[in-house]
Order: structure tokens, then sequence, then C-alpha cells
């Protein structure tokens, strides 16, 4: 892990380091976390490791054994399955309800952020497209207007964050995001609200496959 930049870090900075390295496999799958060994790694106090380890615990990504310490959950491929069948779920109902509904102003605001998407594509910057595949996804959401649909999506954020990023990696070319995202935008501007569904469940389902497959191949460490 390298060490992050010194300044004032809030727990969410170091929980999001840290579930990096689990979901890349910096950290491998059983490993032992050692919080002081982190706090050192990361130039942070022991404290925000602590409330780092508290949160991934929420998200089900650490374990504590009495006795023993913190050790990295086995995230299997029937995990991200699961994770990812909710997405689909989520961004084909939206994308149902966004089309349904037809707003010129929504279709506007989704094409700029795919055009920002394409630009860090174009940039060959693969952390930029992560960012900004994952903001095109949650923007779907939110242009809903369905606030608990928008919520359940915003919940998953963190640990899909890590998963999309991995994602990126996955892509042969950085072109593969044109050719991936570009029909989906065009499935929304069709006004065709099935088209829209079928496109985006499928799209997040060839996703799902893949990472499932990444993740089921990590190493476990002792």
């Amino acid at each position: 892990m390298r060490p992050l930049q010194a300044r004032k870090l809030l727990a969410e900075d170091v929980a999001d380091r840290i579930r990096e390295e689990i979901l890349t496999g910096g950290f491998g799958q059983g490993e032992r976390l050692v919080e002081a060994g982190i706090a050192q790694h990361l130039g942070v106090s022991r404290g925000p490791v602590r409330e780092a380890f508290k949160m991934l615990r929420a998200e089900g990504l650490v374990r504590d054994e009495p006795h023993r310490g913190t050790f990295v959950v086995r995230l299997t491929g029937v995990d991200v399955r699961e994770i990812y069948d909710l997405r689909a779920a989520l961004e084909a109902r939206a994308a149902r309800q966004v089309t349904e509904r037809g707003r010129a102003s929504d279709a506007r605001s989704l094409r700029k952020l795919l055009d920002r998407l394409l630009a860090a594509a174009d940039s060959g910057d693969v952390a930029a497209v992560s960012r900004a595949d994952l903001a095109f996804h949650e923007g779907l959401c939110r242009l809903t207007g369905n606030r608990r649909l928008h919520e359940v999506y915003v919940r998953h954020v963190p640990v899909l964050k890590n998963l999309m990023k991995l994602d990126e990696y996955l892509y042969q070319s950085m072109d593969d995001v044109a050719v991936e995202h570009e029909p989906l935008m065009e499935a929304v501007e069709s006004g065709d609200p099935s088209l829209a569904a079928g496109r985006f469940e499928a799209h997040v389902d060839k996703a799902r496959d893949l990472v499932a497959t990444y993740i089921d191949a990590l190493p476990d460490r002792p």
C-alpha cells in the first residue's frame, strides 16, 4: 500500500484505500489486517483505521475473530453476482422510468455524464474512467426522482466503486468504454422504455460475469 499524502484524513479515506486493496487483491482473501501496520503505511493514527474497520465490517468485507484480530472476508463470485444482480435490477428500473418520462433535460444531463466518461476513456486514465462510469450509472438512478431507489443504489456505492474499477481494468481497451456505453444512451434517447431497460440490464450482467470470474481467481492467504 502506498502512503497517503499528509493531510487531515477522515475514516472514509482510510476505508476507501483498504477497500480498494481488498477488492484488487492487495490484501488477500482471509488475510489478517494489522491496525498498527496499516496506520503506519498510510501515515495516520490508529483511530481512523479503527473506524474504517467498522465501516468495512458493516459492508461485510472484513470480520473480527475474538483474540485473533480483523480478517478479510472471502468475497466470492457469488457475492459479486448478488451485488451486480441488485445493481442490474435498479438500473433497469431506472432506465425504464427515465425513458418513459421522456424529459429532454434528463437526456441532456445523462449525455453530459456520458461525454465525461468518453473523454476520460480518450485520455487513457483508468481511475478517471472508473469515476465517470460510476457517475453515469448513479446519475441515471438520480434522474428517476425515486428517492428510495437512489438511496438503495448509493448505499452500495462504496463497494460498487471498486468493483467497477476492476471492470475498467478488465476492458480489452478504453475504446470498449464507448462501445459499451453509447448504446445505453441511445436507448434512453430512443424513447423505448423496454429497450433502455434491457440494454442496461445486459450491460450490468456482462460486467457481473467478468468481475465475478476475476474475484473467484483471487488467492487465499492464511
